[in-house]
């Protein structure tokens, strides 16, 4: 049979076996190979490990070359079976065909297309709906590529009509309104689009991109809690945050307003006096709360998508944002007076961080809607670049897991404490991941797979924004260059034409 390239060898069991390359040039790490079976027929493996072993203990001796496959298994019906009887050491291994291991991993139909497996060109198409119900998280370091691999997905689920709401804290998600220009697009199969007719973005009061928004975003102000209070007016004092709690229990049973709190106030005495109306004043100033608030349902639509851009907002601010509107949206969504959908959180780590490492007033209603929201068909997608920094209990939620490169020790330790049935295997592969590759772990694959995240059909504002700043300082570089060899020029032409006359 064409495609031979080894045979096992030593110990095999129905789980994993090792073989012996012919040609080491034709089998690399993460390739694809199938053995036959004589029990159950054909069976697909991956090569997790390849290895040079020497045969002789001359400085000329050979080599023979061992791979470690870890089997996969094969599609019977819906399910993924693996064989009940061990491989034979001397069974031939050959190279996988993509249809056969395509079908092997069984990805879903038409599902979210989210790049290539490894190095072949087999579709990796994700259930939509574990998801969006059953919750993604997104982890990387700084620059590999975690929310390009957002984008990817976000523009996936509105071509399927999803209600998304997207937490953006540094501007990074407006850029899905404009086509792509990048030329490996035709690689994946794809042509430029942008989502402008789907994509709205949302800024707060006083938002230094106002003029550029297509609606400014304004709370309901009715009621705040004394945590919120405390946090936005930020009363450190023991005495004055005492105080706060102590106005609120005299509002008990009444509807109050900022300016109620400042009116009852007036009664206190002091600097305690001065210190509260001040951080109540202080908040009122922000213009965030309104007597006519955005309403929530503009804010998960069926196939849309709204960015809340907080980019220069104070990130207290910011905390009082995500906090609010996240818990209206889970309580409407329990109701059933919004559409079903997805809530992105990017830099998550600054919104729901671990216990013991920082506080933020959008921690509760988040862990509340990651362990309760699909019940309500209210998805999450955390994203960041600190996994040490999140919530244990809100990674551990999330049945899809995207992990792009990380190599701090404190958040690989996290994601092997979060993440259910990562390996030590797999923890130094994520070490090793080239930029744009991620290991991909979901319910709905059998095994975890590498993935070669496809390119954005619309445009990375991130990307644009280098290019554009290194461009600018290569002309400078050019400048500097430049000016002086001219002036030198200069001087020395007039000196010899002083010196000697003519040209």
């Amino acid at each position: 049979m064409r495609g031979e390239v080894g045979k096992i060898v030593g110990e095999a069991t129905p789980y994993e076996f090792s073989f012996q390359i012919y040609n080491p040039l034709e089998v690399k790490k993460g390739d694809f190979v199938k053995v036959w079976n004589d029990a159950d027929g054909w069976f697909a493996a991956y090569v997790s490990e390849i290895k040079a072993v020497s045969k002789s203990d001359e400085r000329d001796g050979s080599e023979t070359y061992l791979a470690k496959a870890v089997v996969l298994g094969k599609r019977s019906g819906k399910s993924i079976v693996l064989p009940k009887t061990p491989f034979v050491p001397g069974d031939r291994v050959f190279k996988a065909e993509e249809d056969f291991v395509a079908e092997c991993l069984g990805f879903y139909e038409d599902g979210v297309y989210l790049g290539y497996l490894g190095d072949t060109k087999i579709k990796v198409t994700l259930n939509p709906n574990t998801l969006v119900q059953k919750h993604v998280c997104i982890l990387a370091k700084t620059g590999s590529g975690k929310s390009y691999t957002a984008a990817v997905i976000i523009e996936e689920l509105l071509e399927k009509d999803v209600a998304l709401l997207i937490i953006d804290p540094h501007g990074e998600y407006e850029s899905l309104k404009y086509p792509n220009d990048d030329e490996s697009l035709e690689e994946f199969g794809l042509k430029p689009k942008g989502y402008a007719d789907k994509v709205k973005m949302f800024v707060p009061p006083k938002s230094p991109l106002a003029d550029k928004a297509d609606g400014i975003l304004r709370l309901d102000g009715i009621n705040l809690s004394a945590e919120e209070i405390i946090e936005m007016g930020e009363i450190r004092k023991s005495s004055a945050q005492a105080a706060i709690y102590q106005l609120i229990r005299e509002m008990r049973g009444r509807t109050y307003t900022i300016q109620d709190l400042i009116d009852e106030a007036e009664q206190l005495s002091g600097n305690l006096k001065a210190e509260i109306i001040g951080a109540l004043t202080k908040i009122e100033e922000t213009d965030l709360f309104s007597e006519n608030p955005t309403p929530i349902e503009v804010l998960m639509q069926k196939g849309k998508a709204v960015i809340l851009n907080l980019a220069g907002i104070d990130p207290i601010h910011q905390d009082i944002i995500v906090a609010k509107v996240c818990r209206e949206i889970f309580e409407m969504r329990k109701r059933g007076e919004i559409d079903p959908g997805m809530i992105v959180v990017d830099e998550a780590h600054n919104f729901v961080p671990e216990k013991g490492i920082d506080k933020s007033v959008s921690s509760s209603v988040l862990r509340t809607i990651a362990s309760e929201g699909r019940k309500f068909a209210l998805g999450l997608m955390i994203i960041s670049q600190r996994p040490a920094r999140i919530d244990k209990n809100v990674l551990s939620q999330c049945n899809t897991q995207i992990i792009l490169r990380v190599t701090n020790p404190n958040d690989i330790n996290s994601i092997k404490r979060g993440v259910e049935g990562i390996t030590s295997e797999m923890v130094e592969e994520i070490k090793r991941l080239p930029v744009g590759q991620a290991l991909v772990i979901t319910p709905d694959l059998e095994r975890p797979v590498i993935v070669r995240v496809r390119t954005r059909k619309s445009k990375h504002k991130e990307a644009e924004e280098i290019i554009k700043v290194e461009k600018k300082k290569a002309r400078k570089e050019e400048k500097k260059r430049d000016t002086p060899k001219k002036e030198v020029k200069e001087k020395k032409g007039g000196f010899f034409k002083k010196l000697f006359g003519g040209d």
